[in-house]
């Protein structure tokens, strides 16, 4: 009798149940017409990569929290996981080069007006960390729900805000300014703040932790931006300078990011460790 339970047991769980197989390979739908073999590659693409934003935002979550409390090496911990996802990112966005522009445009026009734009999870990622540019809520207008989260985001502390924080609860001289500022507008690079990093990165006898951390958010940051330089050439190799899919201005908008940062304090410092270039121009 136990013997048959347990079998039943077994029966209700295995890898395919648990992980919703079936039902994870039935999203693939082609909407081609043939379809188009490479239809399925791109889709597979886009699909894990909004399945890893997915969890990168968990991870983000947790981040946070762990900042709240002031928990800096469980930070750096959840920090090296979401760098290990930008940095698997990188590596998967790059699978886009095996697809010929002729390839490409066997299947592109079916999906118009479908953009990248419209990843709301790569939105909130972008908004969770800093780079808040409120030009893209119309093209959620559609979805209130994701408009409003993004527009709840906006105004909240950001990833480094809450580093900052974070710092000031450690004993650290914060500049108030930056800490009850409206963060819904952009922070500007302030020079108290930026002596107070040198200070953490050339104290010797300082918390190597704290530096540790600013490290691995620049790791984070340098891996998203390698996507952002990837995502360009990849779309330059398979469509050239055409426009988006979505009616965006497609190559030259993407370069127009290029140069986004989530921590532009973390990268000017290098400008005053070591001295001989004295403070930067901030404002």
């Amino acid at each position: 009798m136990d013997h048959d339970y347990d079998k039943l047991e077994l029966e209700k769980l295995n890898y395919n149940s648990y992980l919703k197989v079936p039902d994870l390979l039935k999203l693939q739908q082609l909407i081609s017409d043939g379809p188009h073999h490479d239809e399925m590659f791109f889709i597979i693409i886009h699909q894990t990569a909004e399945l890893w934003f997915k969890e990168a935002l968990h991870e983000t979550g947790i981040l946070i929290q762990a900042l709240r409390e002031a928990a800096v090496s469980r930070a750096l911990k959840v920090l090296r996981r979401l760098t290990a996802i930008i940095r698997l990112q990188v590596h998967q966005i790059q699978l886009l080069r095996t697809l010929t522009p002729v390839e490409f445009a066997g299947f592109r026009e079916y999906l118009r007006p479908a953009s990248g734009f419209q990843s709301s999870q790569f939105r909130e990622i972008e908004f969770t960390f800093g780079v808040r540019d409120l030009f893209f809520l119309k093209f959620f207008k559609s979805m209130p729900e994701v408009k409003q989260r993004l527009e709840a985001i906006a105004t909240r502390p950001s990833v480094f805000d809450e580093f900052l924080l974070c710092l000031k609860g450690l004993g650290h001289p914060v500049p108030e300014r930056l800490l009850e500022r409206d963060f819904s507008e952009p922070r500007p690079l302030d020079p108290a703040l930026l002596e107070l990093l040198r200070g953490l990165y050339e104290d010797e006898d300082g918390d190597e932790k704290l530096v540790l951390l600013c490290e691995t958010l620049l790791d984070f940051d340098e891996y998203f931006s390698q996507w952002r330089q990837i995502h360009i050439l990849s779309v330059g190799r398979t469509i050239g300078q055409k426009k988006g899919t979505g009616g965006s201005a497609g190559y030259k908008f993407l370069q127009s990011r290029s140069e986004l940062r989530f921590f532009p304090e973390l990268w000017e410092v290098r400008n005053l460790i070591g001295g001989g270039y004295g403070h930067p121009a901030v404002g």
